[in-house]
């Protein structure tokens, strides 16, 4: 019998689309000569329990399926071990699965667990955790956090929480320090550190960051008035954030954050975070990560 392969599932990701992976994952696995097992997520972070679980049974691949909340917990656990990451995105954004070019049709998804090809990919690190697309202290984490207290989670959901955060942002003031070296000191409207080329959606604020490179994209927005957020927002969708003079796109490995917040709201692979301190360190791991992609 080959390897054993472990779905960690949300079921009420995707408007509750979970059960249904469930039962499509029993009905294409139950034949196979492939050792395999579901369990299901019951809370948030519960991912994380059910992932550090399964390492113990040493399973080839763990699966996750869910949204970017989901693969983010899962993933976690799986940082630098011999385990593969498999992703069945069935969540809202599932930037992270577009990037992979992981299908998001659930029967396609499933039959690229069992034909799949294997590679690695970098992890950005941020203070003691991890994230695998990217993460952000600006307007974008206004917009998850809005988000996450809309009862619709889908792109109406968003466009509605983007819409609230445009209009009652106000800029971030950080000193920022690049790779132990530049330094500088103002109030940003969008700062944004990104692994992977799309943040979900089809939306992307960094075209051309690559999960490989061993590079952060790394991407400040001065304070902008009214016509230079529609400005934003235009170059945000013909993906030519670059064009903007109050935006400074560069590639880094190490950037430190300081505030005289108190707390401070993140957004991390669209999952809203606060981190109650005033210091916030961001870098990448090379090549830290196993994962599935189709063949």
């Amino acid at each position: 019998m080959k390897n054993k392969i472990i779905f960690i599932i949300n079921p009420i990701a995707g408007k509750s689309q979970g059960k249904l992976v469930e039962s499509k994952i029993q009905q294409v696995f139950a034949d196979k000569n492939i050792d395999f097992s579901t369990v299901l997520t019951e809370n948030a972070g519960h991912a994380i329990t059910l992932a550090k679980q399964a390492i113990l049974l040493n399973p080839t691949i763990i699966v996750a399926c869910g949204g970017d909340g989901t693969i983010n917990e899962v993933a976690q656990t799986l940082v630098g071990t011999d385990i593969a990451l498999g992703i069945i995105p069935i969540g809202s954004g599932n930037g992270l699965a577009a990037n992979l070019k992981i299908p998001k049709n659930i029967d396609l998804a499933i039959a690229g667990i069992l034909n799949h090809s294997k590679t690695k990919i970098d992890v950005g690190k941020i203070n003691e955790n991890y994230f695998f697309s990217n993460m952000g202290l600006g307007i974008d984490a206004a917009v998850i956090d809005n988000y996450s207290q809309t009862k619709k989670r889908n792109f109406l959901g968003y466009v509605t929480a983007s819409t609230k955060a445009m209009l009652q942002f106000k800029p971030k003031k950080f000193k920022i320090e690049i790779d132990q070296n530049d330094a500088f000191d103002d109030a940003y409207y969008f700062v944004f550190c990104s692994n992977s080329n799309e943040a979900g959606y089809g939306i992307s604020f960094s075209p051309n960051a690559k999960l490989n490179d061993g590079k952060l994209d790394f991407l400040v927005v001065k304070k902008l008035n009214v016509l230079q957020q529609l400005q934003f927002s235009a170059c945000v969708l013909g993906k030519c954030i670059e064009k903007m003079n109050r935006a400074k796109v560069i590639q880094i490995n190490n950037v430190k954050f300081k505030t005289d917040e108190p707390k401070t709201v993140a957004q991390v692979d669209g999952e809203a975070v606060i981190f109650e301190k005033n210091s916030i360190e961001v870098s990448i791991v090379p090549n830290a990560l196993n994962i599935i992609v189709p063949n």
